[in-house]
This record gives structure tokens, sequence and C-alpha cells, in this order.
């Protein structure tokens, strides 16, 4: 628990914010339109990578867009990397609603063709649900 909790801090100080030079999610010129409110979870998916699974089941692989590390929001990825100390796994999702903005689509291996960058994220808690492969 010790050595999570430490990973916990490594990472959380990893992802502080940068120069003032840095682009955000939203206001990324690479958006390829308006960013939406998606309900869903939040983790990691097997060989896949990062994925927003909304409640209609649409997959969305979370990237940053080019010229930036803002793939996810500080604070929700801060929550994230608190539900994964609590259960003591990487794997671990969490779910809320969450402000998703389009990237550039590309159909990758496992036929997931959206990506996007997370703004912000609301009513965040972990999910319970069986983990998505």
């Amino acid at each position: 628990m010790v050595r999570t909790l430490a990973l916990v801090m490594l990472l959380a100080a990893m992802i502080q914010p940068c120069a003032a030079a840095e682009i955000t999610c939203k206001k990324s010129p690479a958006l390829t339109g308006q960013c939406r409110m998606v309900k869903g979870s939040l983790g990691l998916t097997s060989g896949v990578g990062v994925t927003v699974v909304a409640e209609d089941g649409t997959k969305t692989i979370i990237k940053a867009p080019p010229d930036s590390n803002a793939d996810i929001a500080t604070p929700v990825m801060q929550n994230w990397l608190y539900w994964q100390s609590q259960t003591g796994s990487m794997r671990t999702r969490i779910t809320g609603t969450f402000e998703l903005c389009p990237l550039p689509s590309q159909i990758n291996a496992a036929g997931i063709k959206d990506y996007g960058c997370i703004n912000k994220g609301i009513r965040i808690a972990q999910d319970k649900a069986v983990s998505v492969n």
C-alpha cells in the first residue's frame, strides 16, 4: 500500500501544469468539433490504452492533442490515481461525466476510430462494474 501511494504521489507530481505555453485539451487547434459532456467510464482497456466508454457503449481512445500533454485534465487524473491507490490496481476504472473533446479519427487494431482528450470531469467515483477488456 505504501508503494502504491508513493507511485500515486510520483505520478501526481509528474502531471502538474507545465509552462504557460501549454496547449490545453479544450483550446487545441487540432480539435475536430465541439467538446461535449459524456457519462461513462474512464480507465485502461486491454490492448488499447486509456479509453472512455460511454453509457451507449461508444469507446473513445484518450490521447493528447499535438504539441501538448493535455490528454486528461489534472483534477480528473488525480481522482483516477486516488481510486487506483484505494484499490491497489492500475486497472481501476472511474465513472463520471467527462467533457470529451474530439481529435482526428483514425482506426486502430481494435477497430476504435474515435480519439479525444478530457477537459474536465464531474461526479467521479470508482467504477465497480466488471473491468472493460
